[in-house]
């Protein structure tokens, strides 16, 4: 039986960043067991159209943003689903396409203009439903409930774990940090006594790279210090497993740690990761410093000492629990199947 088709459209790179590239490919591992996937994307680094074609086959468009949509007519079909993940597909333009195909799928985190997508994904609470302008056809899938994670993470979701020491951090705050959160978190972890180890985690985007292996070497005489550049899932879980505390940024880095079970200690970098970091609160699976930038490392030190305590970490790993189940995937996955029969 023919698979329908699923075209993704995102744009990524060193400069702008890569979430909108991991969270689409995220979904498109979920779904590419019932459904035919594409990639449309606009001059791709080797490393991204690397990444993208272990997954699916890749389309490279040539038009800029204003003129894409004529290109775009010549690949799409009635039949197709289409779903979007960027900043630049505003009303106008998804009502065109949305005329042209089956099914229209928006992954948003701002929603900040009117709506015409048949489907919405937001990782944000449930309260963001209410701030949508919409069609009456718009469906809203909010929450961590519909998480669009990698299937390394949905699986660490799915096992239990308890801590019995704290001595281990996880450093990561998404794969540019373009304010250089990095090397703050790890100046605090150096000055914290309790911590003996700590991993480092950054991106191809990261361009503090200097700054930050000087740091590592000054701190290497008081601590176990490793660093890690663009590893994969599975190396994430792995490292984050082996740590109690983990301390991102409120996106989905710090989802993926709460997968794994730890303490964690977040805050925000960029205004759009507030409706994660508000509800990572309200299930009490953190701690926050509020704004990642202005903290000082004495500032993240002071809230890492509240970390410090075993019963916390363990009682917030049962609160993460709870929020983030590992069957997200399965609720997408179906959510897609019946908007391909409608």
């Amino acid at each position: 039986m023919k698979k329908n088709r699923i075209l993704f459209r995102a744009d990524g790179n060193s400069k702008i960043g890569l979430g909108h590239i991991v969270r689409s490919l995220s979904l498109i591992e979920m779904l590419q067991t019932h459904f035919e996937c594409f990639f449309l994307t606009r001059a791709p680094e080797d490393a991204i159209e690397k990444a993208i074609t272990q997954y699916c086959s890749l389309v490279q468009l040539e038009s800029d943003i204003k003129n894409e949509l004529e290109e775009l007519f010549s690949i799409l079909n009635k039949d197709d689903i289409v779903v979007l993940d960027g900043y630049d597909f505003n009303s106008e333009y998804q009502k065109i396409i949305r005329s042209k195909i089956n099914k229209l799928v928006m992954i948003d985190d701002k929603a900040n203009h009117h709506y015409y997508a048949d489907l919405i994904i937001n990782h944000g609470g449930e309260s963001l439903k209410q701030k949508y302008s919409k069609e009456g056809y718009t469906k809203v899938l909010a929450g961590f409930s519909y998480a669009v994670m990698r299937k390394e993470f949905l699986r660490a979701a799915r096992s239990t774990r308890a801590v019995s020491k704290v001595d281990t951090v996880y450093i990561c705050i998404g794969g540019s940090d373009p304010f250089n959160i990095t090397v703050k978190a790890l100046q605090a972890c150096i000055n914290s006594h309790f911590i003996k180890k700590v991993y480092v985690v950054t991106g191809s985007a990261y361009n503090n790279r200097t700054e930050l292996l000087g740091q590592i070497e000054k701190g290497s005489a008081d601590k176990n210090i490793i660093y890690a550049e663009n590893i994969n899932a599975e190396g994430i879980v792995q490292l984050i497993s082996e740590s109690e505390i983990a301390i991102c940024s409120a996106s989905s880095v710090a989802i993926e740690a709460c997968s794994v079970r730890v303490g964690l200690l977040t805050g925000t970098v960029v205004d759009n990761q507030s409706e994660i970091h508000n509800q990572l609160l309200d299930a009490a699976c953190c701690i926050s410093l509020g704004d990642f930038k202005p903290a000082s490392s004495v500032n993240i030190k002071t809230h890492l000492a509240q970390l410090c305590d075993v019963t916390v970490i363990n009682n917030m790993i049962k609160n993460q629990t709870r929020a983030i189940d590992g069957f997200s995937g399965v609720r997408l996955l179906n959510e897609f199947k019946m908007l391909a029969a409608c």
